[in-house]
């Protein structure tokens, strides 16, 4: 339950700094600190040779690393279907 809850509010906080992309210092910096966070929470969850954790870690746009959360969303709610 946590991780769901630490990744809603990762997708959250990545998803405003996608729509505010501009490129200002005080965007910059919030975009790196919670691309470090979601590379902490990727490779907790997936590992550091995962897909997800590698385009997070070479991108430098938050909408490509909105679009990975995406993906990741996309996956877990069917299995959260299933259960």
């Amino acid at each position: 339950m946590k991780l769901t809850n630490d990744f809603s509010t990762l997708y959250r906080a990545i998803e405003e700094v996608a729509k505010q992309e501009n490129h200002n210092f005080k965007e910059r910096a919030k975009f790196a600190a919670l691309k470090d966070e979601i590379l902490n929470y990727l490779k907790s969850i997936y590992g550091e040779a995962s897909r997800e954790y590698g385009m997070v870690r070479f991108t430098k746009t938050p909408s490509t690393v909105l679009k990975v959360m995406n993906h990741i969303a996309s996956k877990a709610l069917p299995q959260a279907a299933n259960m």
